[in-house]
């Protein structure tokens, strides 16, 4: 998909949330809106670049979409996620974006073995460097999930798609 398509489409997304807002049909906020583009932007670059095998913008584009994810989950939830999880955030991202990268292009096994440890080193310091313990934060993990389910299945989607090209 091309930028200048890419951009179009954002726009487009804009003006007709701003108007079915503006006319009480949905109640949408600006970041709603932003995290609906990110989401857009990520899953266009994802998918896009990976049929021409582009690493850097796939990743990013992985990036991108958990970015909208994170918005998303921060506006709709109250996770109460403090200053110090920055790293394990910062960690969970980069190893989804290197999963990413190596479900959608053909790259070596390093990168899922890179996206495993980032992802666990995150996850640990999320729950060890918090009041969670791994039982709350199963239980705080469900109803984000239970919100977030066709998220889920689009992703599951593009993997199959993706690995069947």
């Amino acid at each position: 998909m091309k930028l200048n398509d890419l951009a179009i489409i954002i726009v487009l997304f804009i003006i007709v949330s701003f108007f079915l807002s503006i006319f009480k049909i949905i109640s949408i906020t600006i970041t709603d809106i932003l995290s609906y583009s990110l989401l857009i932007i990520g899953i266009a670059l994802v998918y896009g670049e990976s049929l021409r095998q582009n690493r850097l913008t796939v990743f990013i584009g992985a990036i991108i979409f958990l970015l909208g994810v994170y918005f998303l989950i921060t506006d709709n939830f109250n996770l109460n996620i403090g200053e110090g999880t920055s790293i394990s955030l910062i960690l969970i991202l980069a190893g989804s974006g290197l999963l990413v990268l190596h479900i959608s292009t053909s790259t070596k096994i390093i990168f899922l073995i890179v996206a495993i440890v980032f992802i666990s080193s995150g996850l640990i310091l999320l729950i060890a460097h918090s009041h969670w313990s791994f039982g709350s934060f199963v239980l705080s993990v469900l109803p984000i999930l239970n919100y977030l389910w066709p998220v889920l299945i689009i992703l599951f989607v593009l993997v199959i798609l993706l690995k069947n090209k």
